[in-house]
Parts: C-alpha cells; structure tokens; sequence
C-alpha cells in the first residue's frame, strides 16, 4: 500500500541520489509514478485501490454497479477505512513494520474483521468430524453450483472452507468461484453464465468480445476497465435504443431485439417462403424493419412492412408462389 507524502518523498531523493538523476520536475514525476505502482498498485485516491490490494480476489465487485453496492453491503466499514486512507494519506505509514502493524489494528478493529474472527472462532471450537461434515455438504452445494466451472477437487474444497469457516456470503464465493478461471484460457464463456449472457447480448444485437466475457465473470479487466454482467447487458440495451430508437420504450420495458424483430421476422419469411433463419438482421434489408422510425416516432406497421416487402424488388416478392398465385387470379 501507499506510504504517506513524507515517505514518498524520502523515497524519490533516494532514487534521485542513487540513479544520479537531476532532481527536477520530470523525474520526481517519473520517480512518483514508479512509487504508486510499487507501494499502491493504482490510483493512490481512490479506495477501490486498497480494497482490490486487500482483496485481490474479489476485485470484480467494484464494477460501479450491483457489485459495488453489494461489496459496499458486506465490508461496510472497512470500505470506510479504505476511504480514509484514501483521502488522508498523511495519517497512514505503510512502509515502516510499525506503521504496517498500526494499520493491521485498524482492520481488525472493522465489523467485518471482526465478523470474520468470529466466524473462525466458532469453527475451530468445533470437532474434526464436525468440520468434516460441514465441508463435504458444503464442497457438494458447489459442485452443483459451479458444475459448469470444472472447478477442481481442491479448489472446491477451498471455497468451501472459506464458506464455513470464514462465513464467506454466497455473494462474495460466485466472484471466488469465477476468480479462480481468470488465468485460464477459454472455458469461461463455455460455463452457464456464461453462455445465458452471451445469449442475452445477442439477443440485443450487440457487438462483444471473449475478453468482456470472461472480464465480466471473472473480475479480470479490459482495457483496465473491469466489465460486469450487469454493466454489459446495459450497455447492450443503451446501444439497441440507438440503433432501434423506435422501439425504445420496448427496451426499457425489458424486451430484446430479437423480441421486437420476431413479428417482422416470420412475416416476412411467410411472405418470401423463406427459412426463418434467412431473414436475419445481419441482412440489412431485413434490418430495415427495426431502424425505420415514422414521423411521430412510432416503428413500422406490418402493414407497411408487407408493402415494402412487396414492392421493393431487392426482397424478390415478386418470384414467390404467392405472388405468382396473385399475378394469375388477376
């Protein structure tokens, strides 16, 4: 963590000193930057810096959404703490062993420290078989759980352990649980949240890449920016009423695009006896349906869609059985 401005500033003299720099602007500026990412690891004022320090694991719960606030929910006043330091640097010495321990007292001081203590306790009271038992039937809960992770034996194990003797939320252990396919590669869009979210952005017509995925389910970042489901799916939908703004007030009633586009969809492959699957909005002719907006606001009637389906010769109508069949009995 970070040192207060005082040990800051030794340190660069130091550096100045023993790298033969001038001491001036530039280099203090560099010397600083090089002391933030060895002593914080990033924004020296923000909270979330300490927090993701102290909880590395859990990091994806700042995505400034439902996580946050839940994260903000389980650690309460150790977040407070975290803020503290954030915006009082000066109060806090993380480089000297005293200073370490002095802060080592503050945390264990928070409600949530000592939840945990407790919690831990209250486990060690217990029998070995006690334990044992409790493990096995909360390694189970998991596996089922997580099925679709192919989490090992052991890390089963160790999530359960931090379940039953840490008191972990079952919040805090699906952001564990996802953190522990972080450094794999693939997989992760492969597990059933994973596929029911990229199913929701296709849904919603919208444009992702794997690393948002995995981002999204594992608290890794893209870009230095961490995702979340939440925040994707959001994204999905503001990006759908500025493509489809028609249909806005359908979006924000919780309808996808896939859902507004069905009536027009299998219209028009009963109209051009076509397969449904061949009227896809990656056709742009067939996309028209949803980007036309009338003067008033309104989307296309399937009225209108039917005559333009019709009369545009770029849908070919005008060869089908029904059209032919039309053509004769006039």
């Amino acid at each position: 963590m970070m040192a207060n401005s005082a040990a800051k500033d030794k340190w660069i003299k130091e550096q100045l000193d023993a790298r033969g720099m001038a001491d001036n602007a530039a280099n203090r500026k560099t010397l600083g930057k090089q002391y933030d990412k060895i002593y914080v690891g990033g924004n020296p004022k923000d909270w979330r810096t300490y927090f993701k320090q102290q909880f590395p694991q859990l990091a994806g719960m700042l995505d400034g959404g439902a996580g946050e606030s839940e994260a903000r929910q389980i650690f309460g006043d150790l977040i407070d703490l975290f803020i503290d330091v954030a915006q009082n640097p000066d109060a806090y010495d993380f480089v000297s062993a005293a200073g370490q321990a002095a802060f080592k007292v503050k945390v264990d001081a928070t409600k949530y420290a000592q939840r945990t203590t407790q919690k831990r306790a209250e486990w060690d009271a217990l029998r070995p078989v006690e334990k044992q038992d409790r493990l096995k039937l909360k390694a189970s809960e998991l596996r089922a759980q997580y099925a679709g992770l192919g989490l090992t034996l052991n890390e089963l194990e160790n999530l359960a352990l931090q379940a039953v003797r840490d008191g972990r939320s079952d919040f805090e252990l699906r952001y564990l649980a996802f953190g522990k396919l972080a450094d794999r590669t693939g997989g992760v869009g492969e597990t059933k949240e994973g596929m029911d979210l990229v199913a929701t952005l296709k849904a919603y017509d919208y444009d992702f890449t794997d690393d948002m995925i995995e981002s999204a389910l594992t608290g890794a970042t893209v870009g230095g920016v961490p995702q979340s489901s939440e925040l994707l799916i959001n994204k999905a939908r503001f990006g759908a009423k500025q493509k489809y703004g028609a249909f806005a007030e359908q979006f924000d009633q919780g309808f996808t695009v896939n859902d507004v586009f069905e009536p027009y969809q299998t219209f028009a492959a009963r109209l051009l006896e076509r397969p449904v699957g061949d009227v896809s909005l990656k056709k742009d002719m067939f996309k028209e349906a949803l980007t036309h907006k009338n003067e008033d606001g309104s989307p296309m009637s399937i009225t209108d869609w039917s005559r333009k389906l019709k009369t545009d010769p770029e849908y070919n109508w005008r060869y089908t059985n029904n059209a032919n069949q039309l053509m004769s009995s006039v």
